[in-house]
């Protein structure tokens, strides 16, 4: 890739007591133990940059209470009321996922809880919120995210993995954004040195992490993209773009029974709804919401030799750039 520069950014978190006030979806899994809650709708009452701004400023592990919970559909008579603790494992584009803790009382009948069926408005309280001062490295790209020549147009996505040049070591991706110029962006968890390469070519690699054994052999050759799509318990809960065939069979699990399809010719667009929508090409809209799941969240570090369309769980999925 040309057009790339090196630098740094230091975050900076501080003790606070907050809440955010926000109706949103609630999807519970694994027996009513995880949860997934869903502010993408932006009919809530707080704007989501101030849903961002809450629940990106905590830690993994931070504990929280859900307050106002109570939940009753007057077609199916069913209550439940999810009050209680939670467990703040992360945050995505609008997705929060939680362990689930105690106080809750559960329908039987019920793994959706929709929001349109609260009594009151329910709330999370974060109680505390660590101390921390970070510096980690940002990669910026000049041509921005609509050129061949972006981070878009390889399919890399939050959590994947990249190397940079001569650096074989692959390092996490934890944030991607577009400024107001255009300028697109990923956050490596890790400090590179600060370096210009705007008019350099710089080697990037792209890996995909997996904790299953994967048995085919990737096509280098193959140069057309689509929209990828991931399925847990035939839910979807995540849309990229840009993906090869093999690419985005990279994204497939077996032991966290997540599926894929894969369209070539289309694409993942997110609209004023902040609701991911597949669009091919007659125009057709197949909803899907985009959502985490505890699928790569619990792969904290990638390690070992990293084998091409072999069974490591470090496989490059062979695309080349």
């Amino acid at each position: 890739m040309y057009g790339l520069s090196i630098e740094r950014s230091k975050s900076e978190k501080n003790s606070i007591i907050r809440g955010i006030l926000s109706t949103p979806n609630f999807v519970f899994h694994t027996s009513n133990t995880k949860c997934l809650v869903d502010y993408t709708n932006q009919t809530n009452e707080v704007i989501p940059e101030e849903i961002s701004k809450f629940f990106t400023q905590l830690s993994a592990g931070t504990s929280l209470t859900l307050y106002n919970a109570i939940y009753s559909d007057p077609n199916s008579e069913l209550t439940a009321d999810l009050s209680g603790t939670y467990t703040f494992k992360n945050y995505y584009e609008g997705i929060v996922n939680l362990d689930v803790g105690s106080g809750q009382v559960f329908s039987s009948s019920l793994v959706r809880y929709d929001k349109t069926r609260f009594e009151e408005i329910p709330y999370f309280v974060a109680n505390t919120i660590q101390n921390q001062s970070y510096v980690t490295t940002i990669i910026k790209n000049r041509f921005g995210k609509n050129s061949k020549n972006s981070f878009n147009n390889y399919g890399i996505k939050i959590g994947d993995y990249v190397s940079i040049g001569s650096n074989e070591t692959p390092i996490k991706v934890i944030d991607l954004k577009i400024d107001e110029d255009g300028n697109e962006y990923i956050t490596l968890d890790t400090l590179y040195t600060v370096e210009d390469r705007t008019s350099l070519p710089t080697k990037i690699k792209v890996y995909i992490p997996s904790i299953d054994k994967l048995s085919f052999t990737p096509d280098i050759a193959q140069n057309k993209l689509g929209s990828c799509i991931e399925y847990f318990n035939n839910v979807v809960i995540s849309c990229t773009n840009n993906h090869t065939v093999d690419q985005c069979k990279m994204r497939a699990s077996v032991s966290k029974a997540i599926t894929i399809e894969i369209t070539p010719g289309t694409f993942c667009s997110t609209p004023d709804t902040e609701t991911a929508l597949q669009t091919n090409v007659t125009e057709n809209l197949v909803q899907v919401t985009s959502a985490l799941v505890n699928a790569v969240s619990n792969v904290s570090n990638v390690s070992g030799p990293i084998l091409k369309g072999t069974n490591s769980k470090n496989s490059f999925y062979g695309r080349p750039f």
